[in-house]
């Protein structure tokens, strides 16, 4: 079941339009279904669709796991949560901002998919790199038992980028990604 669920999202990635295949980051279109989505929202710089039926973690649950979140000694990079947002069905999405002095880029290596394999109780994780809206992106795709990451650094050859985080529950994966898809093609920083 889990090679079937690889493959099935290795060949939808692929069926993601490719426009040209430049250097190292080639450009992707991914599907866009504004049917399926919020309008835009903005976050500092950043600015994207949330998929239907999200409700945005506010208040005191919010604040506790921000809290959490950016004060996780153990963590990679030094960020700042800007929103949290859920869906009945288990769906979570995370905008985060890297504030940090060091490359964002030259630090996504080895020991940093190693530590995503070991967070989430994986036995890999996939990297993919392209350009979404002319924005150099990097992504890794984490799958364990029950839940599939897609973590996406945004803008990540600048020092302070943006991660956005799609955590999906296996069984729902198939019937949600139209929607990530469309919420990823709205990536967009103003500059």
């Amino acid at each position: 079941m889990r090679l079937l669920l690889i493959l099935f999202i290795a060949l939808q990635t692929i069926g993601c339009e490719k426009k040209n295949d430049n250097g190292e980051f080639p450009e992707l279109e991914f599907r866009y279904d504004k049917d399926l989505l919020l309008p835009l929202t903005h976050f500092k710089d950043l600015s994207l669709s949330i998929p239907l039926n999200f409700e945005e973690v506010l208040g005191d649950k919010y604040q506790s796991i921000k809290k959490k979140l950016e004060g996780n000694s153990d963590s990679y990079f030094d960020k700042n949560i800007l929103a949290i947002f859920q869906h009945k069905d288990g769906h979570v999405l995370i905008i985060s901002r890297i504030n940090d002095l060091k490359n964002i880029y030259g630090r996504l290596n080895k020991d940093f998919e190693l530590g995503l394999i070991e967070l989430l109780g994986a036995s890999e994780t996939n990297r993919g790199q392209f350009v979404i809206n002319n924005i150099e992106t990097v992504q890794f795709i984490t799958i364990n038992e029950d839940i599939i990451n897609y973590k996406l650094f945004y803008d990540v050859i600048r020092k302070a980028c943006f991660q956005i985080d799609y955590f999906v529950p296996i069984n729902k994966f198939v019937t949600f990604q139209p929607s990530m898809e469309s919420s990823i093609s709205t990536f967009k920083i103003k500059k």
